[in-house]
């Protein structure tokens, strides 16, 4: 296994961060009225249809990696922090479909905008599994992977329009298929082999009740 250390630690930021959400929920909910949002990444949902190979290949960078049908729903459990799942559902051609779960947290830095009923800069811990399921084989390929986020939320009276940079740190992976086993490794980009280190990007337009 390559990058043991790296992994290990990157892993450890993610229980630290999901540790923090909880304490924080615990201590906090009290004292903050419920803020929940929901919404959807539009860039994802052409994704799902049957456009160009080359488009295809390409595009789902700017789209987060999600493809098709999607839905994101989180909760402002601090005025300032928020816990956010997402979730995506759809055929990526004819073979294969993928759906895919992610779940983390993120935190605002810029305390004169919350004051005012904003959101702007914040940075983000996630975990991601997807399940990339081949139709014709029946084999699923299953992969976890956490990834670290930079954005920015503006808030439009109940709106919440969000924009982020996404960038994967690991992948552990593992088949239905027999006679294979799991891999774990650092990944920090979708193709290594021709960019070392590629973020991804996210928008997401949602609805705050």
């Amino acid at each position: 296994m390559k990058h043991t250390k790296q992994i290990t630690f990157a892993i450890a930021f993610l229980v630290f961060m999901f540790n923090n959400v909880n304490q924080s929920f615990a201590q906090d909910t009290t004292i903050h009225a419920a803020r929940w949002y929901i919404g959807t990444n539009p860039l994802a949902i052409p994704m799902g249809f049957s456009i160009k190979a080359e488009i295809k290949r390409f595009a789902p960078i700017a789209a987060g990696n999600e493809y098709g049908a999607n839905l994101a729903g989180g909760y402002f459990f601090r005025p300032n922090q928020s816990v956010e799942g997402r979730l995506s559902l759809s055929n990526i051609h004819q073979v294969a479909f993928v759906g895919q779960f992610h779940l983390g947290t993120n935190y605002f830095l810029q305390k004169n905008k919350i004051l005012n009923g904003q959101k702007g800069w914040y940075v983000g811990g996630y975990a991601k599994y997807w399940d990339f399921y081949n139709r014709l084989t029946q084999v699923h390929f299953h992969n976890i992977s956490p990834y670290l986020s930079l954005g920015y939320t503006k808030v439009m009276n109940r709106f919440l329009f969000d924009f982020r940079l996404n960038q994967t740190l690991a992948v552990y992976s593992w088949s239905s298929l027999e006679h294979t086993r799991a891999g774990i490794d650092w990944m920090l980009s979708p193709w290594p082999e021709f960019i070392p280190v590629l973020p991804t990007l996210t928008l997401t337009v949602s609805y705050k009740f």
